[in-house]
Formats: structure tokens, C-alpha cells, sequence
């Protein structure tokens, strides 16, 4: 697992986690607006149940100032107990409370918190638990019991999956545009696989998928919050982690502060000479948490995706790297880079540069977002002893 926080830069992240916010919220805003209209024409016709079909259909039709036409009879019939109960021809069933969800009945309480909404949703969204800040913890917790009258309508006013999810990838922002800034080129979670952003106009090609941390069923405030939206491969967010309810609590996030991408930290231990010397895949590659973080909440978060991301499992997929690192340890007695720097005296290679020639990978932490492995090579390429002169 390797920290975005790592791989990106505190500007660009910023700047990133300003357009999202910006782009997202506009909408946002048309959607609380919109259901504050619908429900104020809700709360006239319980004062004026004469009012003609005309009247209503017309207020209906001005609705269209916050969301597309095409809208508005499908975010209406959300409040209805059965869909079918509103469309074109049925929007007297506005003036029946009985045929509204249990929620939608009561109409002052909507508006009172559809109004606390429009106050608070911008905040919401540039929620940052991931910075493990007590006070954003404490907000949120607040804002989730303070919007449970409205939970019915959440999902669509913070619309991930029939709104952000389905724009084009030359669209002003959405999925490949927030992936394609972020620029990171392997999953998060596993540093083991490409995830590319790559488009052609409207054309969608490829980009990362989009695992929301804290799951949007459970947590629909949050469903296009910047921090909660981890770049990931299909392996790690639908084969491992599924609908595994993740928290703060108990799972690391990729955005959280880990120095270096030191938390989790690979080694291996050959299981007979001929794989201590790189001749064979003899080896068993494991996980080291134990002195990395004292804190027992970190502790138990690491071990917490080890188990779910099937990290111990997966790795030793991945031997043959193992023992090629293993391998050219051998045959140049610890000394492969300075051997290489020798070799080519006239390209004056750099540590760095010397590095990527003999692991073809990136030195750099900062880097490790650019290529799969990069972790792990480094990892036990230190393990080794090859990188020793290099890391006192």
C-alpha cells in the first residue's frame, strides 16, 4: 500500500481538492435548492388544496431552473412511498401526505433541514477524516445524526453513481478528470497494478476505479467527498474489498499520513540455499508491521487491510521479482549500483538513475505511484543489503 499524500504534492493536491469541490458543489446546490422548491409547493397545497392543476403543473415547470426538465418527475417520485403513485398525469397526488414516504410527511422538518443543508453541504464534502483531525470526526458524526430526517433524499442530492459516475471523460470534471489530475498511474492499495486515465474526447478508454473508503450506502453525505474517492484496481476494490464495510477506525486509508509508505514494509526469508542465492523461487515473502508505528490504532488499522487486501497472499505471486532483486544481490556482493555507476563512467549516473537500470524502477517515494512494485523492489532491495551504502 503506498500514501497518495506521498506520491502528490501538497499544492497540487490542494488544487486538485479545490476543483473537485467546486464542481461537485454547484450541483449539489441545484439539487437542495430543487427539493426545497418541491417541498415549499408541498407545504401550499396542504394550505390550499383547491389549488388548480395549472397552478401546480406550472410551479413544476419552473423547476427546471435548478435541474434539467428530464429530472424532475423522477427526483419527485423519490419522496413518494410508491413511484408509480407520480409522473405528468398524477400531479394532484402532490396534495396526499398519505402517499409520501413517513419522512416526506413531515414538510417543516424537510425544510428546516434542507435549509441547514445549503448551509453546510460545501463543508461536508471537504470533509478530510483521513487527516484523523478529532474535530472533523466529531462534525461529521454531527452532521449524520443532524441529517437523518432528510436520508431518504441524500442519495440524490449527493449523487455518485447516476450523476458524477456516468459523466464524459470530456466533460469540464468527473471520474477521468479527478483520476486524470491526480496522476497516479497504479492502485493505491496494492502498488501492484497499472490503473492509466486514458481517454479520447467522449471515448472512455480507462481510468482507475473510485472506491469510496467509507461506503456511500452507509454514508451518502459523503458519496463525492475528494477524500473518500480512492484510486484503485478492480482487484483490490471489487475482488478483495467488495461491500466490506471500511471505517477510520479499524482500515488504513491511502490518505492518510504514512511517512515514506513506511507502514507496511516488505521481506522474505529463503526457504532453502538455492533461493537464498536467487537460483530458485525458494523464498517466502512476508509483511513486516512489528516497529513500524507504535500506535496501537494504526496497528490495528494496518493489520485490518493486510487481511482484507489479501497482502501476504498476493505478494508471493510475485516471487520472480523477489528473486531477481535476490539473484543480482548475489553475483555483485552487495555492490549492483556501484558496479553499474563504474560501468558507465561517462553517463555519470545518479543513485537514482543507477537504481532504475538495475531494478527498472523508481528510487524515490515519491515516485512510487508512477510504477507497479516500486514498493516492494525498494523494500527488498534494502532487505538485501544491495542499497545498504545508501541507506545509513
Amino acid at each position: 500500500m503506498i500514501s497518495i499524500r506521498e506520491c502528490i504534492s501538497p499544492s497540487k493536491l490542494k488544487a486538485v481538492r479545490i476543483e473537485h469541490l467546486n464542481f461537485v458543489s454547484a450541483e449539489v446546490e441545484k439539487r437542495i435548492v430543487f427539493y426545497e422548491n418541491l417541498f415549499s409547493l408541498l407545504q401550499d397545497l396542504q394550505l390550499y388544496r383547491r389549488t388548480r392543476l395549472i397552478t401546480i403543473k406550472n410551479r413544476i415547470a419552473s423547476f427546471d431552473r435548478f435541474i434539467h426538465p428530464s429530472q424532475i418527475i423522477p427526483f419527485s417520485r423519490l419522496i413518494f412511498s410508491n413511484p408509480n403513485d407520480f409522473n405528468k398525469t398524477k400531479l394532484n397526488n402532490l396534495k396526499s401526505l398519505a402517499r409520501l414516504k413517513i419522512p416526506a410527511q413531515n414538510i417543516p422538518l424537510v425544510l428546516q433541514k434542507l435549509n441547514l443543508l445549503k448551509r453546510r453541504y460545501k463543508s461536508i464534502i471537504d470533509l478530510d477524516l483521513a487527516s484523523r483531525s478529532s474535530v472533523a470526526q466529531a462534525y461529521y458524526n454531527q452532521v449524520k445524526i443532524e441529517f437523518t430526517p432528510i436520508a431518504f433524499l441524500l442519495e440524490k442530492i449527493f449523487d455518485y453513481e447516476e450523476w458524477f459516475l456516468k459523466r464524459d471523460s470530456d466533460d469540464v470534471w468527473g471520474p477521468y478528470q479527478l483520476t486524470n489530475a491526480l496522476g497516479l498511474k497504479v492502485c493505491c492499495y496494492c502498488n501492484r497494478q497499472y490503473t492509466f486515465t486514458l481517454s479520447k474526447g467522449a471515448n472512455k478508454i480507462t481510468r482507475p476505479e473510485l472506491d469510496h473508503f467509507l461506503p456511500k450506502v452507509i454514508n451518502p453525505l459523503l458519496a463525492l467527498s475528494f477524500f473518500n474517492l480512492i484510486p484503485s484496481c478492480t482487484i483490490c476494490n471489487r475482488d478483495c474489498k467488495g461491500k466490506q464495510p471500511f471505517s477510520y477506525d479499524d482500515y488504513l486509508s491511502p490518505y492518510e499520513k504514512n511517512a515514506k509508505h513506511e507502514f507496511i514494509k516488505y521481506d522474505y526469508f529463503p526457504k532453502s540455499y538455492l533461493g537464498s542465492i536467487g537460483e530458485t523461487d525458494e523464498i517466502k515473502v512476508f509483511i513486516k508491521t512489528s516497529g513500524v508505528n507504535s500506535d496501537p490504532l494504526i496497528d490495528t488499522k494496518i493489520k485490518g487491510n493486510i487481511r482484507v487486501f489479501e497482502y501476504d497472499a498476493i505478494i508471493n505471486e510475485h516471487k520472480d521479482l523477489v528473486q531477481e532483486i535476490i539473484r543480482k544481490r548475489h553475483i555483485s556482493n552487495d555492490s549492483y549500483i556501484e558496479t553499474l555507476q563504474k560501468t558507465f563512467p561517462g553517463a555519470h549516473l545518479t543513485l537514482e538513475e543507477a537504481y532504475r537500470l538495475a531494478y527498472g524502477n523508481f528510487y524515490k517515494e515519491e515516485e512510487f505511484g508512477r510504477r507497479p512494485m516500486a514498493k516492494l523492489t525498494k523494500d527488498i532491495a534494502i532487505g538485501v543489503g544491495s542499497l545498504k551504502k545508501h541507506t545509513k
